[in-house]
């Protein structure tokens, strides 16, 4: 039995949020909806440009398809890090929090003193990353290293 997977939801980060939908395998799109102050990114911007969107402490776009897949790619494949750095793509600042209702986002945002992976929306970006599952067509989670979002943070 599968479940279903999470398809789209909002990351915000200290100076944006994000709007991040997956569109069939391999493709995504991460369009910054709102900016607080200045960024080589600005809104309406989509940081995917097409690739995958990888989950980590930040956003990082990447296009495995440019590193010569034609064919459904596998768990060493769908990994960024498996992939040479000149195939990735706009990265994000750091994830304050994710969620899958733009309004939780927004209300997020505009609160004040976020902090990286924010413990006060954990339960809301634990659930997030659990709903877009293992595997994910057009997401990758890390997991488990230094770029696990739920990892502690480095005091």
């Amino acid at each position: 039995m599968s479940e279903k997977l999470l398809n789209e939801f909002y990351a915000v980060t200290k100076t944006s949020v994000y709007h991040v939908k997956a569109h069939s395998p391999w493709v995504a799109s991460a369009t910054k909806i709102a900016l607080r102050g200045e960024s080589q990114v600005a809104v309406g911007q989509d940081i995917a440009e097409g690739g995958m969107i990888a989950i980590g402490k930040g956003l990082q776009a990447y296009i495995p398809e440019k590193y010569g897949m034609s064919h459904p790619l596998t768990g060493f494949e769908r990994n960024p890090l498996n992939i040479n750095t000149r195939y990735w793509g706009w990265s994000s600042s750091w994830i304050v929090a994710l969620f899958k209702e733009k309004e939780e986002a927004m209300s997020c945002f505009n609160d004040t003193g976020q902090q990286k992976c924010d413990p006060r929306w954990i339960d809301s970006t634990k659930q997030v990353i659990k709903e877009i599952g293992d595997g994910h067509p057009s997401f990758f989670v890390f997991k488990g290293n230094e770029h696990d979002l739920l990892q502690p943070q480095a005091a």
